[in-house]
Order: C-alpha cells, then sequence, then structure tokens
C-alpha cells in the first residue's frame, strides 16, 4: 500500500487530493459527490497538477481527474475503463487491484455513474452527464426520504 493510500485510510477518508505536499480536498463522503464538489469549490489552478487519492476510481472518475488535468492518481480499486481515460489523457496512477468495471453498491449492475458516461471519453460532456446523475441521484434520495 502506497503512503497516499495509508493516509487516506487512517484518516477514514474517500477522497483526499493535494498539491505541493499540502491538502487542498477532503472528504469522508461516498460516490462522486467529493470529486464534484472539488471540482465546483477549489480553484481549478490549485487542482491543476495535483494528486488525487480516491478509495475506487471508474471511468466517471477518471473523467473528472483529467479534467481538471491532475498530475497522478492513486487508488485501492481502479477498472479498467479508468486506465484507458487515464492512458489517453496522460495522468499517472497507481492502484491495489484492477476490475472489469465499478458496480452499484447491491453489486447487481454496473454502476449509475459509470453508465452515464460509458459512450464518452470527452472531459465536458462527461462532466456535464455526471452533474446531471447525480442531481437525478440525490432528487430520488430525497424523494424516497
Amino acid at each position: 500500500m502506497s503512503d497516499f493510500l495509508g493516509k487516506l485510510q487512517d484518516g477514514g477518508f474517500t477522497l483526499f487530493i493535494i498539491k505541493g505536499g499540502k491538502p487542498i480536498f477532503s472528504s469522508k463522503m461516498e460516490g462522486m459527490g467529493p470529486l464534484l464538489e472539488a471540482i465546483n469549490t477549489v480553484e481549478p489552478s490549485k487542482l491543476h497538477g495535483s494528486i488525487v487519492v480516491d478509495k475506487m476510481v471508474g471511468k466517471a472518475a477518471a473523467l473528472l481527474i483529467c479534467l481538471f488535468k491532475a498530475q497522478e492518481v492513486h487508488t485501492h480499486i481502479m477498472s479498467l475503463r479508468a486506465t484507458k481515460v487515464l492512458d489517453k489523457y496522460d495522468v499517472k496512477y497507481a492502484f491495489e487491484k484492477v476490475v472489469p468495471e465499478l458496480l452499484n453498491k447491491f453489486g447487481t449492475d454496473i454502476c449509475p455513474f459509470e453508465k452515464a458516461i460509458i459512450a464518452t471519453d470527452d472531459l465536458e460532456e462527461g462532466f456535464k452527464r455526471l452533474t446531471s446523475e447525480a442531481k437525478r441521484i440525490s432528487a430520488l434520495k430525497k424523494a424516497i426520504v
């Protein structure tokens, strides 16, 4: 396990982003919310060239990470589709385990965020689709409660 992943686990985080050795964003929330929040709240120049340490990275997360031009990514679990996106946009990565697909939390189907972007490698289009999917899922959760 890399030092970065050890810090992720020790702190109970699901995501943290560092630049110049200093944390610029962290979260303990699950899902795509933390990466979307980072994009919407952290100054883009701070995200550019950063190191992203995330619990899991699928194609959806990879598109967002490439959108803000991170330098590298460290994760416990990465999907094959994520490796292809990161390779395409020249982002370095390290993982403990690679899987064919990231599944939903029930393990019954592909993650809904992965489904939302399965047919695109375009960063801006991916961001729009993921933002839309996050809003849809949030509305469903509110309707259930």
